[in-house]
């Protein structure tokens, strides 16, 4: 049996669609698609990218300066110097 004909027959109990519909459930991955699709260009741009990690420490500081609590401080009091990236960045002022 071809592969994607068995997925069908061992899932068609999970694909009743037309009763998803009518209890209002998404039958669709469109909205979850599209969020990805926002949040990745306002984390991070379009056409860039992070080195590794990077995406998840940017995350970790921006939910500490939304916090309510001491969180940014001990951040900034605790956080390793990050090396410089890009041109420029440790060019002395003139």
């Amino acid at each position: 049996m071809p592969l994607a004909l068995g997925y069908v027959k061992n899932n068609a109990h999970r694909m009743d669609y037309a009763n998803y519909r009518q209890a209002g459930l998404p039958i669709t991955s469109t909205a979850v698609e599209s969020l990805i699709k926002q949040f990745s260009k306002r984390v991070k741009g379009t056409e860039q990218f992070w080195i590794k990690g990077g995406g998840e420490a940017i995350l970790q500081v921006r939910a500490a300066y939304l916090s309510e609590d001491d969180r940014v401080d001990q951040f900034h009091e605790h956080r390793r110097p990050a090396r410089a990236v890009g041109r420029n960045r440790r060019r002395p002022a003139a």
